[in-house]
């Protein structure tokens, strides 16, 4: 891609990021925002609530000289919270209490006392410390209690919000839209195209065969998915180049979105037009299913419910599946999958139901029905469509295929 890029750098500090308790989540929220922002994120550091390694990890941080740094937890009441004094020492600066700061803590403090009914000059005092900021640094307003920091170093600008997901993402989002507004983002482009059922080997000679030299490309593969991603400063010859990319793809390769739409879009969307709703029965996944398409706002719209149907009692008790067929053709069998979906859809009477059986390993594999081996149905108005699929890699792997295919499954029954 011509012209260079505005460049970030991430230091995010927790112990609780490195000995496994908790999993990052800022880190890869933040990374996306800023590229599909047009900035290009060089480096994410992640240490220890230690003052020197996290002082170490700023300095080195700032010595590159970044357009843009952010920092993310440490900011709280607690003796692990070091941020502000570790910025302050990065920056050669003392650490002092800003007054705007204060009011903000202070005001923040007496809506968790009313809230919580507790008492604000026990807790107050607790909370100052979250006032001092390095000095000619400026507080970002809170969302929780802690003000997030900004400053600035030689070409830096520096960003520090507390760690807690929700608030760092709202927080970041505020000042993004700041710095929107003082045009220090690019003017970019951001293409998607999504594919289903090829692998990366079938997908990278497509890419490479159209002319791409305008743009910045990238593969990614999950969830049985093939992603490519075309990034480039907006203008005449990259929009071309990037047209005649995705015109390549969608000649060679089953596209399923060239719009940036992911499958859970295209299903949620293909459910309202239709006017129909949704269930589910499953199996080896557990609910997992229910839980990805719940995860949306406005999903009550179409999703109806299911059943965690994991024993054979609950598949003919719940879902009326012939315990003859059970002894036939086992749990994890094509005619059991249908079977499945069609006792939700009649129990329930939505629009369409799926339906997800298989074996999701470790143990529970045999010759004929090997780990991995997966059935997943789809009852609608039409008909009944069951898929046979044979997933790779661990338990959680194979799950999260099997939630995959029954989404494109329902995705291809919706568009006839």
């Amino acid at each position: 891609m011509s012209g260079a890029l505005p460049r970030a750098a991430v230091v995010l500090s927790g112990n609780e990021l490195l000995d496994g308790r908790t999993r990052d989540t800022n880190g890869a929220f933040l990374s996306a925002d800023l590229s599909a922002r047009g900035v290009n994120v060089t480096s994410i550091l992640t240490v220890a609530d230690d003052e020197e390694r996290l002082t170490a990890a700023l300095e080195y941080s700032l010595a590159a000289e970044p357009d843009l740094l952010v920092i993310g937890g440490g900011l709280g009441t607690t003796h692990d919270d070091l941020t502000a004094a570790c910025l302050a020492r990065a920056l050669g600066v003392s650490l002092a209490e800003d007054p705007t700061a204060l009011g903000l803590v202070e005001e923040r403090v007496r809506w968790v006392a009313e809230r919580r009914h507790l008492d604000f000059e026990g807790l107050f005092p607790l909370a100052r410390r979250q006032a001092l900021l390095p000095a000619s640094s400026t507080p970002v307003p809170p969302v929780g209690v802690a003000p997030g920091i900004a400053a600035r170093s030689g070409p830096t600008r520096i960003y520090a919000y507390p760690g807690v997901p929700y608030e760092f993402e709202a927080m970041w989002r505020a000042t993004a839209e700041r710095l929107q507004a003082e045009e220090f983002f690019p003017d970019v482009a951001v293409r998607i195209v999504r594919m289903f059922g090829i692998g990366e080997l079938q997908a990278a000679p497509l890419l490479e065969a159209a002319p791409h030299d305008l743009l910045e490309t990238g593969i990614n593969v999950g969830r049985g998915e093939v992603t490519v991603r075309l990034r480039y400063r907006r203008g005449a010859p990259a929009d071309a180049q990037a047209s005649a990319v995705v015109a390549a793809l969608e000649a060679g390769a089953p596209v399923f979105s060239s719009d940036g739409r992911t499958v859970d879009d295209i299903v949620a969307d293909g459910l309202r037009e239709s006017g129909l709703t949704l269930t589910v029965a499953e199996s080896c996944t557990g609910g997992l299913l229910g839980a990805r398409l719940t995860e949306r706002q406005g999903s009550s719209d179409y999703f109806v419910g299911g059943v965690i149907s994991y024993a054979n009692e609950v598949k003919m008790g719940l879902l009326g599946v012939p315990a003859g067929m059970l002894a036939q053709y086992g749990a994890v069998s094509e005619e059991v999958a249908g079977a499945m979906a069609e006792g939700v859809r009649a129990a329930t009477g939505s629009g369409y139901a799926l339906a997800v059986s298989g074996v999701a390993g470790p143990d529970g594999g045999t010759p004929d029905k090997p780990v991995g081996l997966v059935f997943v149905a789809c009852g609608g108005p039409r008909r009944t469509k069951v898929v046979r699929g044979l997933y790779p890699g661990d338990r959680a792997s194979v799950r999260d295929y099997s939630v995959s295919a029954a989404l494109h499954l329902l995705r291809r029954e919706l568009a006839g």
